[in-house]
């Protein structure tokens, strides 16, 4: 299996693609030092147009799961050595996937020990035939690595200025809301939320969003014994302008709109609708040597 991804040493682009029913949209990034420098991006319709849109790259590529390929949970840490922790969580998440556990290709990653009580990791877990389906129409194109939506939005987050003091991070996707809290570069809580359809013309709707956004900021408060988070950012999507609107009154924390055009470097300014289509490959090539994670 590649997963997880083992980035070469003098590696400075990587591809993202994110595959879908419609087609494919791709970002690829090169790292200047502290600067982003995105040097392509696009959507393409269609089976073939992950490779039409990775032909030239010749870079790694890292491809994103769709959420219904995988699942996440997060779990007490086994008390065993670093090597043998991807090892133990798989015995203890055998009987919490919906699929054999000796089918599954596992990834954990730890987060911070809590204030109180026992230090915990979240644990990605995929059937290896799904993994290996989804895949088999890349091959050849350079894939390097497979990761899932959750920390995309993750690499996103703690690209941002805000992220020195904590931020909340959250991307819209049909009717999932993926949100990460982070602080220095080191991730809080991951989680998913549903948001209804309308949430983006619907008060009400948009008051649920924001109880459920304050209830994992006081979560991380509170476990994590840290200073409040004051920022939250939505992630480019078609809802995000005026979901984020509706926010800034419901919340009593700064609530703003991601530009893309913002966090890199490009040859020329981003739509709005190239980063609804392509803000998920861009967190996927934005993947950095610093993940901490193994394999089981």
């Amino acid at each position: 299996m590649i997963w997880p991804f083992k980035r070469q040493a003098g590696d400075t682009a990587q591809a993202g693609v994110v595959v879908d029913e419609f087609g494919a949209a791709v970002a690829v990034v090169q790292r200047r030092g502290h600067r982003l420098c995105l040097r392509h991006w696009g959507r393409a319709a269609g089976p073939d147009a992950a490779s039409q849109l990775l032909d030239d790259a010749a870079v790694p590529v890292v491809a994103v799961l769709q959420p219904d390929h995988y699942q996440m949970l997060l779990v007490e840490r086994p008390d065993v050595p670093d090597p043998e922790v991807a090892a133990a969580v798989r015995w203890r998440v055998r009987d919490l996937l919906n699929f054999p556990v000796d089918e599954a290709t596992l990834d954990v990653f730890d987060v911070p020990a809590q204030a109180r009580g026992n230090r915990m990791v979240y644990a990605v877990a995929a059937p290896q035939s799904r993994v290996a389906e989804f895949c088999q129409p890349l091959d050849g194109l350079g894939l390097a690595a497979v990761d899932i939506i959750e920390l995309c939005v993750r690499n996103l987050a703690v690209a941002l200025p805000q992220d020195r003091f904590g931020v909340a991070c959250l991307l819209i996707s049909g009717s999932h809301g993926f949100l990460t809290i982070s602080r220095d570069r080191q991730v809080y809580l991951i989680r998913q939320m549903e948001v209804p359809e309308a949430a983006a013309s619907d008060p009400a709707a948009a008051s649920q969003i924001a109880l459920e956004l304050q209830r994992s900021l006081d979560y991380f408060e509170s476990h994590y014994d840290q200073r409040p988070i004051r920022d939250v950012v939505l992630a480019p999507s078609l809802s995000a302008p005026s979901l984020a609107a509706m926010l800034g009154q419901e919340m009593a924390v700064n609530v703003s709109l991601l530009d893309l055009n913002e966090l890199v470097e490009a040859p020329r300014e981003m739509t709005m609708e190239e980063q609804c289509d392509c803000v998920l490959a861009l967190g996927a090539a934005l993947r950095g040597p610093d993940r901490l994670e193994q394999a089981a």
